[in-house]
C-alpha cells in the first residue's frame, strides 16, 4: 500500500527525537520535519575514533555511501556533516531524506529508520478522510508492530477525538485514517495526528479542513474583540470592495437603533471588527464582492458566550448564568461547564431554550472577593471559549467596615479634645475661666453629641447607598 504525498495544507510540528536503543537488530525509529536539522546516532558502543566509521543510505534496495573511513564522501556539498561522536547530522531535512541510515564500524553496525508524519486528505461527498501516516521518500511503509509506535487523532486543543460523526482504521503501527461525517461547521477546522513512542508524544502534524459552501465555526464572550478575515480576495474585480451581511441583511443597513450592530468597522484587510461584543451579534456573517454577482469569499457561524448574576432579596444566596446565544440552533455536541476556586455546595442545571444554552449555577454562601468563576463553552470536547465572572461582596463588605471604624476615630478625635480642655483649666487656676470652661465644656458636648448624631446618620446613608450601589452593579452584570 504505497500513499504518494499530495499537497494540501498542513503543518507538522516535530518535538523530539531521541534513541531508545543504542544497539540493535532492529532499526531505530526516528521522526522530524522537513526543514528540521536532524542528528542520526550511530549507536555503536565503545568506538574510539570516527576513522574506522562509514555510513550509508537505502535507496530502495541499494546502499549508497555517505561517510566513508570518518570522511563525507557524499557528491551533494554539505548536505551531511560527520559529528565529533559520529553521529551523521543533516543540516537541512528534505522528504528525499526520509530514508534507512547504517553506521558501521568493522562487523558492527546499527541503523536507523528517519521519517516524516504526513497527512494527505481523501474527499468525498458526504466524508472527510485524513490519512496520516510515517512517511519516508517512497510515501508510506508498513512499520512493525513492536515498535511502540501509536497514532491518535487529536482536536486543535489535543483531545482525543471522540463522537459519532467519527470512525477510525489502523491498519498498520505507522498508519491511521479518520473518518469524519461531514458537517458546514468543518469549514477551517484543525485535525490532529499525535506520533507516540512508549507513551511518549514524538510528532504531531495538524491539517485544516475546507468545505465547500460551508462556515468557520467562531466562539467568543461578550465584552471581547471579534476580528472576522474574510479570505480567498484574490478573485475580488478591480474596482470592486467587500460588503458584510448579517443572516444575509447588509450590515450597512443595521441601523443600532435596531439592536442589531454595536461598534464594528471593516479593516483594511477586509476583515470585520466587532470591538465590544454583545449577544445581539450572534449570527451567520458572509464577506462578498459589492458587483452585481455578490460572489462570497467566505462565511462565519458566530456564537457568543455570557455570563450573568443576581441575588435573592436578602442578598445572601448567588444565581450565576451563562448563556451561550448560537447563530442558529445550539447543537448537542455544545457544553458548559463551571469552574472556581470551591465549588462546595454548588448546585446547578442546564437548559436549552430555542438558539440560547443556558447553565444556571446556584451558589448558597457568597464567594470571597479574590474569587473568580469561569462558565466555558465546549465543542465535542475542546474548548472554544471562557467568560470570567468576579466577586463584589467586597463592596458590602468594605461598607460594614467603615461603620465602626468612623465611630472608633470620632471618639478618639472627642477625647483628644477634652483631654486639651481639661489640661487648659487646670493651668488658668481661675473659678470664673473654670466656670466658663464648664459652660463651654457643655457646648462642646452637645456638639460632640451632635456630631455623633450626624456621622451616624451619614454613615446610614452611606450604607444604604453602598447596598443600592452592589444591586445596581449586579443588574448592570445582568
Amino acid at each position: 500500500m504505497n500513499f504518494q504525498p499530495l499537497y494540501g495544507l498542513y503543518l507538522i510540528i516535530f518535538t523530539s527525537w531521541t534513541s531508545d536503543a543504542l544497539y540493535s537488530s532492529d532499526p531505530v525509529q526516528m521522526f522530524a520535519q522537513p526543514g528540521d536539522r536532524v542528528t542520526l546516532p550511530c549507536g555503536l558502543p565503545s568506538v574510539g575514533s570516527c576513522s574506522s566509521i562509514n555510513w550509508t543510505q537505502r535507496f530502495y534496495v541499494w546502499d549508497s555511501q555517505v561517510v566513508t573511513a570518518g570522511k563525507v564522501t557524499y557528491f551533494k556539498e554539505n548536505k551531511y556533516n560527520l559529528l565529533k561522536d559520529c553521529s551523521l547530522e543533516i543540516p537541512k531535512m528534505e522528504r528525499d531524506d526520509a530514508k534507512l541510515y547504517t553506521c558501521e564500524s568493522g562487523a558492527l553496525n546499527s541503523s536507523v529508520s528517519l521519517r516524516f508524519l504526513d497527512i494527505n486528505e481523501t474527499p468525498t461527498e458526504d466524508t472527510v478522510e485524513l490519512l496520516c501516516s510515517l512517511s519516508t521518500f517512497l510515501g508510506y511503509v508498513p512499520c512493525k508492530n513492536d515498535t511502540g509506535i501509536n497514532i491518535i487523532w487529536t482536536t486543535e486543543n489535543d483531545v482525543p477525538i471522540t463522537g459519532k460523526r467519527f470512525r477510525f482504521e489502523n491498519p498498520s503501527v505507522c498508519f491511521s485514517k479518520l473518518i469524519i461525517t461531514k458537517k458546514v461547521t468543518d469549514h477551517h477546522r484543525t485535525w490532529k495526528c499525535q506520533v507516540t513512542q512508549n507513551d511518549v508524544v514524538k510528532a504531531i502534524a495538524s491539517y485544516k479542513t475546507t468545505i465547500t459552501d460551508g462556515l468557520e465555526e467562531v466562539f467568543a464572550a461578550v465584552g471581547e474583540s471579534v476580528s472576522l478575515l474574510c479570505r480567498n480576495t484574490s478573485s475580488l474585480r478591480l474596482g470592486d470592495s467587500i460588503e458584510w451581511t448579517l443572516n444575509k441583511k447588509p450590515l450597512a443597513d443595521m441601523l443600532p437603533e435596531n439592536g442589531q450592530t454595536n461598534v464594528s468597522n471593516v479593516s483594511t484587510d477586509s476583515s470585520l471588527v466587532i470591538n465590544t461584543l454583545i449577544p445581539l451579534h450572534a449570527g451567520d456573517y458572509q464577506c462578498m464582492g459589492s458587483s452585481d454577482e455578490q460572489r462570497v469569499f467566505h462565511k462565519f457561524r458566530l456564537h457568543t458566550l455570557n455570563v450573568t448574576a443576581k441575588t435573592d432579596p436578602d442578598g445572601e444566596n448567588l444565581t450565576l448564568t451563562c448563556l451561550l446565544t448560537c447563530a442558529k440552533e445550539c447543537e448537542e455536541n455544545f457544553n458548559l461547564t463551571w469552574s472556581g476556586s470551591s465549588q462546595e455546595g454548588w448546585q446547578g442545571r442546564l437548559l436549552n431554550v430555542n438558539n440560547t444554552l443556558i447553565s444556571e449555577l446556584l451558589l448558597p454562601v457568597w464567594p470571597v472577593s479574590s474569587d473568580e468563576i469561569t462558565c466555558s463553552v465546549y465543542r465535542e470536547g475542546s474548548l472554544m471559549a471562557s467568560k470570567s465572572w468576579h466577586s463584589v461582596k467586597s463592596l458590602q463588605t468594605l461598607a460594614w467596615i467603615g461603620l465602626p471604624l468612623g465611630l472608633l476615630i470620632c471618639a478618639a478625635t472627642a477625647g483628644v479634645f477634652i483631654h486639651w480642655k481639661r489640661k487648659r483649666n487646670q493651668d488658668l487656676g481661675s473659678e470664673s475661666v473654670a466656670k466658663l470652661s464648664n459652660i463651654s465644656m457643655t457646648h462642646i458636648y452637645d456638639a460632640i453629641q451632635d456630631e455623633e448624631v450626624e456621622q451616624q446618620r451619614q454613615l446610614n446613608r452611606e450604607v444604604a447607598t453602598t447596598d443600592d450601589g452592589l444591586y445596581n452593579l449586579l443588574q448592570t452584570v445582568n
